[in-house]
């Protein structure tokens, strides 16, 4: 059975998510459609696909309206899934590497970035936000050391959530005020004795804090001198700096001692729980929506 979160075709919300689904589902009833070939499965929605909705919906005899659109839960997807059973299995034109859950070195970016825009329309992609995904999505991308899929699909949750869908590395709302951490300490370079006074409130795609969690995170990622968090803990704020600090501290449990691997393994995916490997479960259902809903999307853009 397939199911939709918002409405497809005309006046629809159109995701693509949503989209991709309903374009897979009108290509298995072209009985009913009057299609002499399969509608292109791209995300897209389209005249031609509303078209082929009202199609279906006007040769269908279990339907009576056809407005050109399908909602969830509504009758022409019921009538659509009908081809979801036992005597006909629903053939999938998704892309052959949907199936993939690898990431893939030809990831297509671009693509990505266009289906995002109309998955999340409430969160523009403008500007530094368009840029900033795009930056992240290329680190992703060449990391030796995560090309698990959904391994990048949590990630991006995390920072969509994080950054206030951003994009961009950012620093904790009120900069520590009030929290034991928020306090000025000086500290000593311990090559050349300069003396800093710094403040380690939250920096990054995730929020950083305390010297002690800055200095454990200069040795694993071996930094130092004017690359140090310790000395210059503002050096969390380059995308660069904080794609290391993310991808090395979700993989390795460094933030709360969970790590990726401890919810999202093979084939199984624990978006709810995977929050605790950075806090608890505050929010854990709305990142949990965003991961399932960003997982479809690399999948569908992976490339071969």
């Amino acid at each position: 059975m397939t199911n939709i979160a918002r409405s497809v075709g005309k006046s629809g919300a159109n995701r693509p998510v949503d989209v991709v689904k309903i374009q897979n589902l009108i290509n298995n009833n072209d009985s009913y459609t009057n299609l002499t070939s399969p509608l292109p499965v791209n995300g897209i929605a389209d005249a031609t696909l509303s078209d082929a909705i009202t199609a279906f919906q006007n040769n269908h005899p279990d339907l009576k309206t056809s407005d050109g659109r399908v909602d969830p839960r509504g009758k022409t997807l019921k009538a659509l899934n009908q081809y979801n059973n036992k005597e006909k299995q629903c053939r999938s034109y998704y892309p052959i590497w949907f199936s993939n859950l690898r990431l893939q070195k030809n990831f297509d970016i671009t693509h990505f970035l266009t289906l995002y825009a109309k998955q999340f329309p409430r969160h523009a992609l403008t500007g530094t936000r368009h840029s900033g995904l795009k930056a992240l999505l290329q680190a992703l991308v060449t990391d030796t050391q995560l090309d698990n899929i959904r391994w990048a699909a949590y990630m991006l949750a995390t920072v969509k959530h994080e950054c206030a869908n951003t994009w961009q590395p950012i620093e904790e709302y009120g900069k520590g005020a009030g929290r034991p951490y928020g306090k000025a300490i000086k500290v000593t370079d311990p090559v050349s004795k300069k003396v800093y006074t710094n403040t380690y409130y939250g920096r990054g795609y995730v929020q950083l804090t305390w010297e002690d969690n800055y200095k454990k995170m200069d040795k694993a990622l071996g930094l130092q001198g004017a690359d140090s968090l310790r000395l210059h803990p503002e050096k969390a704020l380059e995308a660069k700096t904080a794609y290391r600090i993310i991808s090395h501290g979700m993989r390795n449990g460094s933030f709360t001692g969970k790590k990726l691997s401890s919810y999202i393994v093979g084939t199984s995916a624990d978006y709810f729980n995977a929050r605790r490997i950075i806090n608890s479960t505050d929010q854990a259902l709305l990142i949990k929506g965003y991961a399932e809903e960003l997982e479809f999307l690399l999948r569908f853009c992976n490339g071969k």
